[in-house]
Formats: C-alpha cells, sequence, structure tokens
C-alpha cells in the first residue's frame, strides 16, 4: 500500500522530467533565417557580424559603456559564461518563441558547447516595427 501511494504521488514529478519534444522549424520562416546567420556566425566566432546583429541600444548599453568594448567578454556573457566565445565548437537553434506582450519579440535558445561544457542560452530577438530588420538582445546589467 505504501509502495502504491509513493508510486502515485512520484508519477508528476517524472512527468515533468521527461524531455520536450524537439520543436518543429519552420526554415524558410524570416525568423528562422535570421537565426540561422547567428548560428552560422557564432560557429564561425565571427564578432564582427554578430555585433552588427544587436540590438542597437543594447550593444550600446552593454557592449560600448559597460564593457568599455571587450567584444569577446560581451559574447562569452550573452551565449555562455561558462564558455569562451571563441571556443564555442558547437551551436544549435532549439526553439525560438514568439512574446505574449509584443509580437514583434521573441524569446530564444540556443544549445552551446565546446565539447567538455554546455549550456542552453537563452536571450531574445526583435523585428524592428519600421523596418522588419531582426536583432537580439539580452538582459541589462
Amino acid at each position: 500500500m505504501k509502495l502504491a501511494l509513493i508510486l502515485l504521488l512520484a508519477l508528476p514529478f517524472t512527468m515533468l522530467a521527461q524531455p520536450d519534444k524537439p520543436v518543429k522549424l519552420k526554415e524558410k520562416s524570416d525568423e528562422v533565417i535570421f537565426l540561422r546567420k547567428v548560428e552560422q556566425a557564432v560557429r564561425a566566432h565571427d564578432a564582427d557580424q554578430l555585433m552588427v546583429y544587436m540590438e542597437p541600444g543594447y550593444k550600446r548599453s552593454q557592449h560600448d559603456e559597460f564593457l568599455e568594448g571587450r567584444t569577446l567578454q560581451f559574447l562569452t556573457e550573452f551565449f555562455c559564461p561558462a564558455i569562451p566565445f571563441d571556443q564555442i565548437t558547437t551551436v544549435r537553434l532549439i526553439s525560438y518563441t514568439s512574446s505574449k506582450e509584443d509580437k514583434n519579440q521573441y524569446d530564444v535558445v540556443f544549445y552551446i558547447s565546446n565539447g567538455s561544457s554546455e549550456c542552453n542560452s537563452t536571450f531574445f530577438m526583435t523585428r524592428h516595427p519600421g523596418t522588419g530588420v531582426f536583432s537580439i538582445f539580452s538582459a541589462v546589467g
């Protein structure tokens, strides 16, 4: 009886531990096309291109002012603080979801690895309402 009760109580926790189903990405969507470019730039360690993809106000406040232009530190902290940006060997778009508050803002998750460490990098993507241009940014601080 106790065993049955323990199993019944543990059932919800085992359901929570189940891995999420892979998200089916719409490869031809403008959002995925842009995120694939970001993914490619990370894989190539192309810091200059990634700086072009950064939301201008975020780049100015975090990279230019707060970090005084230290690009390697900025990109390391942006994508995965546990892995130096120039040592990333694997990057993969896991998902992106539209924000409930703003149809032009998305939550993005990338998988990042260097072979010995890994993390999920979560950041935001926005589409400028006037131009339709995408950019990425993260929390300020």
